[in-house]
């Protein structure tokens, strides 16, 4: 069995994170805390939301001294091409200080949306998410993405998508650890 301490307390991502681990360590036990991610409630720019999932692994893995893994996953907004696009990034640190991280699926987000995010006219997308659909925490119900798919894809497949890509290294020692 392999403790996990997930540096959250939204439901998608602690079952993501939870379905990756099983399909490679078999028996988990996932720990959840509320920790800072030290950057802002929407982040911009694949930087930013690299540092708020590296931020919560080892926030997490500093919470519980049995844990064995920290895992942070923080989703935010990039550019390319002016067209701007939502992702999760996964970060999983370990006693030995080693980080991997990993990516999910991306997808645009509507520009009506970016624009009011842009002149701050709100904290997040969440909050303009749920304002045009009448949700209440849709990041904790599915997602944005479940929205846009019509439940074809949840935030929870997000999830395990970039905690998988992020256990590929530790899956793959000989490749990414030799030196």
């Amino acid at each position: 069995m392999v403790c996990i301490c997930v540096g959250t307390t939204n439901k998608c991502k602690i079952e993501g994170i939870r379905k990756a681990f099983l399909k490679f360590y078999g028996t988990v036990t996932l720990r959840s805390f509320n920790v800072d991610s030290g950057v802002p409630p929407q982040p911009l720019g694949l930087e930013q939301i690299f540092v708020g999932a590296r931020n919560r692994a080892l926030n997490s893995l500093s919470k519980c001294g049995e844990c064995v893994f920290g895992v942070g996953v923080e989703a935010g907004i990039f550019n390319v091409f002016n067209t701007y696009f939502d992702v999760q990034v996964a970060a999983i640190a370990d006693r030995s200080n080693e980080i991997t991280y990993g990516m999910s699926p991306s997808f645009p987000i509507p520009r009506s949306f970016i624009n009011k995010l842009l002149r701050g006219e709100s904290r997040e997308l969440e909050d303009l998410v749920n304002e045009y659909y009448g949700t209440k925490r849709i990041g904790e119900e599915g997602g944005f993405i479940k929205l846009l798919t019509k439940s074809v894809v949840t935030r929870e497949d997000l999830t395990y998508y970039a905690v998988v890509m992020a256990l590929v290294p530790r899956l793959n020692t000989n490749l990414y650890f030799s030196r």
